[in-house]
């Protein structure tokens, strides 16, 4: 029996284990978990990512050509209703691995405007969440340029960023000591998972509809 794919893809952009992006991972799965929501978590520094080297051809052919551990996820990020990535900042940006991930997704960007043959399906309803994690003391661009990659990545996978959460100062307060963001992370977890019930309701509608029909 095929297995299914997960409603929810968590990525976790952290080369550290069991820091802070690892416990915003966990607290984010518990959440899932307390209400039923099938979820993936990818560790990507655990995985073998191919650099995109711009060779063209997924300009030809819609797809990539490196069969590595991210090639399972395009057909994720498909079937998904949602995805959630956490990231450090690293030099006002994302992870270089996530940022090699998000890369990797002009495969899905070529199928869709340069083939006009989508690889994913542009109508299916996807909401996503972008939590970022700064070491530093809060300045003006610290979570600029991550940001501005991230929106193009949603934008990529067909998936509506609609959250974005940013925490600072964490070399000295950590996560798990922040009880400000801890509180702001839990009530925004909540009206994600609402998003994400809404989304689930009316596919299971639009599925008995079907049968009905069938």
């Amino acid at each position: 029996m095929e297995e299914k794919s997960p409603e929810i893809l968590i990525i976790n952009g952290s080369p550290r284990k069991n820091k802070n992006c690892a416990s915003i991972a966990n607290e984010v799965i518990k959440k899932l978990t307390e209400n039923n929501i099938s979820f993936k978590l990818f560790n990507i520094y655990d995985m073998y990512i191919e650099y995109c080297t711009a060779c063209g051809f997924c300009e030809k052919t819609g797809y990539c050509k490196f069969k590595d551990d991210m090639t399972p996820m395009y057909d994720m990020f498909d079937k998904s209703i949602g995805c959630i990535v956490i990231s450090p900042v690293h030099f006002d940006c994302v992870s270089a691995k996530l940022k090699t991930l998000v890369d990797r997704t002009q495969a899905i960007y070529a199928s869709k405007y340069i083939l006009n043959k989508p690889s994913i399906d542009r109508s299916k309803k996807r909401i996503g969440m972008y939590i970022s994690v700064g070491g530093s003391d809060p300045y003006n661009t610290q979570f600029k340029g991550g940001q501005i990659v991230m929106d193009f990545f949603f934008k990529s996978i067909n998936t509506k960023l609609l959250y974005n959460l940013y925490i600072n100062n964490t070399d000295r307060l950590s996560f798990l000591e922040n009880n400000g963001f801890k509180s702001n992370l839990d009530n925004t977890i909540k009206d994600y998972i609402n998003s994400v019930n809404s989304i689930r309701y009316k596919e299971d509608k639009e599925n008995e509809e079907q049968k009905t029909i069938d």
